[in-house]
C-alpha cells in the first residue's frame, strides 16, 4: 500500500487540476482498495495515510460524504497536511460552500512547499474564486500556478477559460500558445486553435486545421472547426459541406455511443451553425442531462432557446472548463435534500480514536 509522501507525489502529479472531481491512482479497482483499506484500519488503526487513501476510492465512486467523512478525519492525525487541507477544500467545493472551501485552502497554502504542492493549492482556490463569480481572482491564482510549476497541461486549459469568461481574447491566445511550447500536449493545441478562431484570427488556425484533417481517422471536430473559419470569411457553401460531413460522421459515433456527452456537444455545435436551432437544442439538453457541467454550454443553450435547468454536482462528470458556480457567494450550504455535511462531522466519541 502507497504511503502519504508517495500518495502526495503521485496525486499532484496527475490531479490537483479544475478539470478532475478527484485524484486518480491506479489499482486493482476502488471497490477492491476500501475493502483491504477497511481490513487495514481495521487491524491497524486509523492514520492521515489510511483515510486518505479510502477517501480517495471513496471519491472515485463518487460516495462524496463518505470521502468527506475519512479527510476531516484525517486532519485530526495530521492537521498541517496541505494535500489534505486541498482535498477538503474541493469536498467542501463539492458541496457547495464556498466559505469553507476558500478557507481551507488558505490554510494549505500557507502549509504548502513551494513548487508543485504550493501550485496546486492555488488552482483550486482559483477553482473556487470561479465558483464564487469572482473571475480577476480566480485569473491571478492561475497565473501564479502556471509561473510557479508551468509543466502542468490541464492548468492551461483551467486559465483559457478564465480568460475567456473574461473576454480576453489576446491573453487566451497567448496563454495557450505559451502552453503548447511548455508542454506539447495535444490538448491545449486543440484549444489554442479554437481560441485563434474565437479571436478573429481563422487565417493562423487554418493550415493546422487542414494538416489535421490530412492525418486524423475522426475528423468530425476538426471539419466544424473549418466551418467556422470558412463561415468568418464568408465561405458559406464550403461551410455547409464540413459542416454536413462532420454531422454525418458524428451520426454514425453517436449510435455506437449514444452515451457520450461530448459527442452530443460536438454535434449540436453543427447543428446550430447550420441553423438547425431544434436539433441543437436537443442535443445540448442530452449533454446537459448527461453530467456535463460547463460554462460553454449554458452559453449554447441560451442561444438556441433552451430553459434553465439546475445543474447537480457529480463526481467524474464531463466538462470542457468551468466548475458549476455557487448560487451565492455567501451562502454555503446546499439545499437540504443535497447537503449532508450535518452528518459528516465525526462525533466527538469518535474523533481522537
Amino acid at each position: 500500500m502507497r504511503t502519504l509522501h508517495s500518495i502526495l507525489a503521485a496525486t499532484l502529479a496527475v490531479c490537483g487540476s479544475l478539470l478532475l472531481d478527484s485524484p486518480a491512482l491506479a489499482h486493482d479497482g476502488p471497490e477492491h482498495e476500501i475493502e483491504e483499506l477497511n481490513e487495514r484500519i481495521k487491524n491497524e488503526g486509523e492514520s492521515a495515510d489510511l483515510l486518505l487513501q479510502r477517501a480517495i476510492e471513496y471519491n472515485v465512486l463518487g460516495k462524496t460524504t463518505e470521502a468527506f467523512k475519512d479527510l476531516e478525519r484525517a486532519l485530526y492525525f495530521d492537521s498541517h497536511s496541505p494535500l489534505l487541507l486541498r482535498e477538503l477544500s474541493r469536498a467542501h467545493l463539492g458541496f457547495g460552500r464556498t466559505n469553507e472551501a476558500l478557507e481551507t485552502a488558505n490554510s494549505g497554502l500557507k502549509y504548502a512547499a513551494a513548487g508543485v504542492e504550493h501550485a496546486s493549492l492555488l488552482m483550486v482556490r482559483a477553482e473556487i474564486h470561479r465558483a464564487r463569480k469572482e473571475p480577476e481572482k480566480a485569473l491571478d491564482d492561475a497565473n501564479k500556478a502556471i509561473k510557479e510549476h508551468p509543466e502542468n497541461a490541464e492548468w492551461y486549459l483551467a486559465r483559457s477559460q478564465i480568460h475567456q469568461s473574461l473576454g480576453l481574447k489576446k491573453e487566451r491566445i497567448k496563454g495557450l500558445e505559451d502552453g503548447v511550447k511548455e508542454t506539447g500536449s495535444g490538448l491545449i493545441e486543440g484549444e489554442w486553435i479554437d481560441a485563434l478562431i474565437d479571436g478573429g484570427k481563422g487565417e493562423l488556425a487554418l493550415p493546422r486545421i487542414e494538416a489535421e484533417l490530412k492525418d486524423a481517422r475522426l475528423q468530425s471536430t476538426w471539419l466544424i472547426r473549418r466551418a467556422k473559419v470558412r463561415l468568418a470569411m464568408k465561405k458559406k457553401d464550403e461551410a455547409k459541406s464540413d459542416l454536413e460531413a462532420a454531422l454525418e460522421e458524428l451520426n454514425q459515433r453517436l449510435g455506437r455511443s449514444s452515451s457520450d456527452p461530448l459527442l452530443l456537444m460536438d454535434r449540436g455545435q453543427a447543428h446550430e451553425l447550420l441553423g438547425h436551432k431544434d436539433e441543437a437544442k436537443k442535443d445540448y439538453e442530452s449533454a446537459r442531462d448527461k453530467g456535463v457541467v460547463d460554462e460553454w454550454l449554458r452559453e449554447r443553450l441560451k442561444a438556441v432557446g433552451a430553459g434553465e435547468k439546475k445543474e447537480e454536482r457529480r463526481p467524474g462528470s464531463r466538462r470542457r472548463g468551468e466548475e458549476k458556480p455557487a448560487d451565492d457567494k455567501g451562502t454555503d450550504k446546499p439545499d437540504d435534500k443535497k447537503d449532508e455535511s450535518k452528518d459528516e462531522k465525526p462525533a466527538d466519541g469518535e474523533d481522537k480514536k
